[in-house]
């Protein structure tokens, strides 16, 4: 018979997640963890196996957070315009809101991994992947014939490229308004 946790496996994965962000998978050991949450070691192994699938199960979990914050952004307004423009405004507010300017747990990731994890590079390339689909969806709603579609897939590759540039931007302290003021830029290029 399976035992049950005895823990609130939610504040796990909160505080386990705030660590991996903050100071990378390297730098977070099981023992940082079960500092932060009073929860044993053995405990953690016990519910995820390992520190990789630990960090694994709270990587999707994020990856699907960005994947929900496109899909919404792409929900509002009449205009695609206006999707862009509430995206780059959540991705503005998200990242100068962040304590300590930690940029994007899915970029770090990749930054950390490179290539030596398949599974990590493939969890965020999907992911980037997937939001690409949901901004040239947004895009190519009015326009149904091949070229205008791939053109937007092309500029939804773009978009994303622009959002990851800000919160990588982020990271070096660039104050709130100067990111504002580029996404503006970037949108009214659009225009």
């Amino acid at each position: 018979m399976a035992r049950t946790r005895e823990f609130d496996d939610e504040m796990l994965r909160h505080a386990s997640r705030e660590l991996f962000w903050s100071n990378g998978f390297a730098n977070t050991s099981i023992g940082d963890i079960s500092a932060a949450t009073r929860v044993g070691n053995g405990s953690i192994y016990a519910a995820y196996g390992s520190k990789f699938d630990l960090f694994f199960a709270i990587l999707e979990s994020y990856c699907q957070t960005r994947i929900d914050i496109v899909s919404a952004a792409m929900s509002v307004g009449s205009t695609a315009a206006e999707s862009i423009r509430e995206f780059f405004d959540v991705i503005v507010a998200d990242c100068s809101d962040q304590r300590d300017r930690r940029g994007c747990l899915m970029l770090n990731s990749v930054a950390e991994f490179g290539g030596r994890d398949a599974r990590v590079i493939e969890l965020c390339r999907t992911t980037t992947d997937t939001m690409e689909r949901l901004v040239s969806e947004r895009l190519a709603d009015a326009h149904e014939t091949s070229p205008q579609a791939r053109a937007a897939e092309v500029l939804a590759a773009q978009i994303i490229l622009v959002s990851q540039g800000l919160i990588q931007m982020s990271k070096l302290q660039v104050p709130r308004e100067k990111l504002a003021a580029i996404a503006d830029a970037y949108c009214d290029g659009l225009a």
